[in-house]
């Protein structure tokens, strides 16, 4: 049986409790795959450093 165990930050925060970034996403003449994709990318956080797949 799996454990959950809660991923802590340097802060002994839990990844929950970090205060939440607002993105505001320029579609402005651009292709809506694209503004679909980078969007994507965000939620999943993979434009993070700290991101492995």
């Amino acid at each position: 049986m799996k454990t959950y165990l809660p991923k802590i930050d340097k802060l002994n925060r839990t990844i929950d409790e970090q205060p939440r970034k607002w993105h505001v996403i320029d579609a402005d003449g651009a292709v809506l795959g694209k503004v679909a994709t980078t969007a994507a990318d965000i939620l999943r956080g993979k434009n993070k450093p700290t991101f492995t797949p």
